[in-house]
């Protein structure tokens, strides 16, 4: 039987006291409640499903909690943050650098970068493989949103970094640290979402099992040119369709775990 609203309410008040303790007490950067109530409002706004949010958040909390103490009783504490901080610098370097303004965070040209990359040298071979028209209705909808997120326009950026871009370029009397993070947040979740329907788009298809998805890929149908067109056929020359969906599913499940963005799924979506 599952929690009734009553005991929810009652979870969500306590973890948020228990933050507000951890954070007063020992480590902001750990125990970040406004990170939570952030992650919160945004579950609400979703129409997310609460018992399993905040059942999730309290495994999380334990979690943090145990190696926040683990780590606090080393002598080399100090230094293991800052291997933490440098194997995460390292993951996201994996990626291309998109650099857009010269005050966007390193982590944030790097994210660009990846989401550049994926819409436009992975996720369009996804054209050529679907062609149930439902199949397509949902292709369209994930391309526009990738498109708007990641996608250049001729020498422009893609719409939604220029929107950063404007958050940056405001007069620093009308901007402030948080303003930027808190973007640069959005944007990130955004694409986390995105991410995810992917993820699941991509396992719907295998189900489906179409016998011409075990044959090489033909590029005769992707009506792409440039550059964009060689990279996909680089990267998908040797694949079949079934291997050239997996290839997106590995690529948008490497992206999420190397900006550590799983916990933003969507209604639908399932965990991995």
């Amino acid at each position: 039987m599952g929690l009734n609203r009553q005991e929810i309410t009652r979870l969500i008040d306590k973890l948020r006291d228990s933050y507000a303790v951890y954070e007063k007490k020992h480590n902001r950067v750990w125990f970040n409640r406004d990170a939570f109530e952030e992650r919160l409002n945004l579950a609400l706004e979703k129409k997310m499903n609460l018992e399993g949010f905040i059942l999730s958040e309290i495994s999380h909390f334990e979690k943090l909690k145990a190696r926040y103490d683990t780590r606090k009783k080393e002598s080399t504490f100090s230094e293991r943050i800052d291997a933490i901080m440098e194997e995460h610098t390292g993951r996201m370097k994996k990626y291309p650098p998109v650099y857009f303004h010269r005050d966007a965070s390193l982590e944030m040209v790097h994210f660009y970068g990846a989401m550049k990359r994926f819409s436009t040298a992975h996720f369009p071979v996804l054209r050529i493989i679907v062609n149930a028209s439902s199949h397509k209705n949902i292709l369209n909808d994930m391309e526009n949103r990738l498109t708007y997120l990641a996608v250049p326009h001729g020498t422009r950026h893609a719409k939604r970094v220029l929107d950063h871009v404007m958050v940056l370029s405001r007069p620093s009397s009308q901007r402030s640290e948080l303003d930027i993070e808190r973007d640069k947040s959005a944007y990130m979740r955004e694409s986390a979402f995105l991410l995810h329907e992917i993820i699941a788009f991509c396992e719907t298809l295998m189900g489906s099992r179409d016998p011409e998805w075990d044959y090489p890929l033909r590029f005769d149908r992707l009506h792409i040119e440039g550059e964009y067109r060689k990279n996909i056929i680089d990267n998908f020359s040797s694949s079949t369709g079934n291997g050239a969906i997996m290839k997106i599913q590995e690529e948008s499940t490497a992206i999420i775990e190397d900006f550590r963005l799983g916990a933003f799924r969507g209604p639908g979506t399932t965990a991995f």
